[in-house]
């Protein structure tokens, strides 16, 4: 069910809703305006919140599904599911409640009143400009991995569910969303039939139905099909035919479209795998899709105290004279990726064209441009990221080598990959190399040289030699690891541990940490009542831990 600005397109009338009329009060404060549209299960009015004196947009369920307990259950689960979920990219929920109308409950959804035209009446005027649709694709992805942070699989994505807003892309309709669950098992649906619009189902929604993030990553792969070629991947007449589209056919090569990178390409194609373990994270297709349209890539977050030393980082790349959008087609974009489970995948595949170090090459600048291209993308993996077009950047955090979802810590600077600022421009297409072991500071000499004593004319000059400073040692970086977690911690002297970085393993969170440099910092992981503690101690320069259960 989508909302523009009072009309939807496509419409049917709505007017002729039992019991429901122009001037209508819901719950004492919802006054209704006018009918502007009417889907399958729902009829949407705009209306007026009297207390807060703003439009709202209130949906109604529809009089044929009044009676059915599903039906209403659904409508239910999209206010929860929706009203969960705080994003500029998603249409916000306000409120929910029930009313009589002609002798009837229905329930209702007072959500956000969208202004603008839905995707899909977009694309029927055929294929946007390329830039445009990398930025709505970047749009749809993050507000997917929000919602996949929290858990929460959409299962429904289509143009027809997306929003342009002036502020930017807004995914709407949450009514068959579902908590992750790879079996099927957590879909509160009847087992016999697969809910969704055909044209966006993944094959593993069509065998088991599955509840996965992939599932929502392969439809907006499908989208984005759609808006860089103007048609289907695939061409089918019914039901039936796109069905077995999903489950065997691969999709039709997209044809080259000027404008359009080809690792935006390639990143199509991986959303379109029919094995969800091949697909990207919904973060990482924000992140390339954001460097595509040349939208930067910041945190929106400061790093954590003990981190405050990182310095800013940006990746993408700053428009071209003329290769600007206009001015009022700058809008800003966010992926917030919350603390909870997350449901995006660990260590997704990373390629983005960074440009060349100017100069010539030498092994230190080689590490950091490294880094710089990791960090285009990783930089939508941490607790939430901002990509937005032209303008300064923000606070950001350095990236390592796996993109982590929100139980991580950031890494510490001490380590590579954190980078002032990150090439623009194309260029060779780079993967994430190897964790390297980070360095300590050069060790003091073991004495000063010393002043020799004034020599008498008999006695011959002579001077004291300094001893040869000491190697410099490597400072050993260890991944210890326990049923609650696992943490990367290092010696910052042969006595003084510091933790680099921690990631709670599922079902357990992380619920406090003191990364140190101390004789013995901490983290603690929980699951419900039970907490496993990780002290990590140094003895010799070589970080262990100690795992305590309560």
């Amino acid at each position: 069910m989508v909302i523009i600005d009072g009309r939807l397109a496509g419409m049917s009338d709505a007017g002729g809703y039992e019991g429901a009329r122009e001037g209508l009060v819901l719950g004492g404060r919802y006054r209704l305006v006018a009918p502007v549209g009417a889907g399958g299960m729902a009829v949407v009015w705009q209306a007026r919140d009297e207390v807060l004196g703003r439009a709202v947009a209130v949906k109604l369920l529809a009089p044929a599904q009044a009676g059915d307990a599903r039906s209403r259950e659904r409508i239910r689960r999209e206010a929860r599911a929706a009203a969960a979920l705080s994003h500029p990219n998603i249409a916000q929920v306000h409120d929910y409640g029930e009313t009589d109308l002609a002798g009837r409950v229905f329930p209702y959804v007072v959500m956000e009143l969208v202004p603008g035209g839905t995707l899909s009446a977009r694309l029927a005027l055929g294929a946007p400009p390329p830039r445009f649709a990398m930025r709505t694709g970047a749009e749809i992805a993050a507000a997917l991995a929000a919602a996949h942070a929290e858990g929460l699989v959409h299962r429904d994505i289509k143009p027809g569910n997306v929003m342009l807003a002036p502020t930017g892309a807004k995914v709407v309709d949450f009514g068959i969303a579902a908590a992750v669950a790879p079996d099927g098992s957590g879909a509160p649906d009847d087992p016999d039939e697969v809910l969704g619009t055909p044209a966006y189902l993944a094959p593993e929604r069509l065998v088991g139905d599955a509840v996965v993030p992939a599932s929502d990553v392969y439809a907006l792969g499908v989208v984005l099909y759609r808006m860089l070629s103007g048609r289907s991947p695939w061409s089918s007449e019914d039901t039936r035919q796109m069905v077995q589209a999903h489950l065997y056919v691969p999709p039709a090569p997209l044809p080259p479209v000027a404008g359009v990178p080809e690792y935006v390409v390639r990143l199509c194609d991986r959303c379109l795998a029919k094995n969800p373990a091949h697909r990207p994270s919904a973060e990482e297709a924000a992140a390339v899709l954001a460097h595509g349209a040349g939208i930067r890539v910041v945190t929106d977050e400061p790093p954590p105290a003990h981190d405050a030393g990182i310095p800013v980082v940006t990746g993408g790349r700053q428009s071209a004279a003329g290769d600007r959008p206009p001015a009022g087609d700058e809008r800003e974009l966010s992926v917030v990726v919350r603390r909870g489970p997350s449901a995006v995948r660990a260590e997704p595949h990373v390629a983005v064209p960074v440009a060349p170090p100017a100069g010539p090459p030498r092994r230190d600048r080689r590490v950091a441009w490294w880094a710089a291209a990791v960090v285009v993308l990783l930089a939508a993996a941490g607790a939430g990221v901002w990509l937005f077009t032209g303008r300064s950047p923000e606070q950001g955090a350095g990236a390592s080598g796996r993109i982590v979802p929100g139980e991580s810590a950031p890494p510490s600077p001490a380590r590579p990959g954190a980078v002032p600022e990150a090439t623009t421009g194309p260029g060779p297409v780079v993967t994430a190399p190897g964790t390297k072991p980070g360095r300590s500071r050069p060790a003091p000499p073991d004495q000063a040289p010393s002043r020799p004593p004034g020599p008498s004319p008999s006695t011959p000059i002579t001077t004291s030699t300094p001893p040869s400073p000491s190697p410099t040692p490597e400072a050993v970086e260890r991944t210890l690891s326990s049923e609650g977690g696992t943490v990367v911690a290092t010696c910052s002297d042969p006595v003084t541990a510091r933790l680099l970085s921690w990631k709670a393993t599922r079902p357990y969170k992380v619920q406090s940490a003191d990364p140190g440099p101390a004789a013995a910092p901490e983290v603690t992981f929980k699951r419900g009542t039970d907490l496993i503690t990780m002290t990590v101690t140094c003895s010799g320069g070589v970080p262990a831990a100690e795992v305590a259960q309560a």
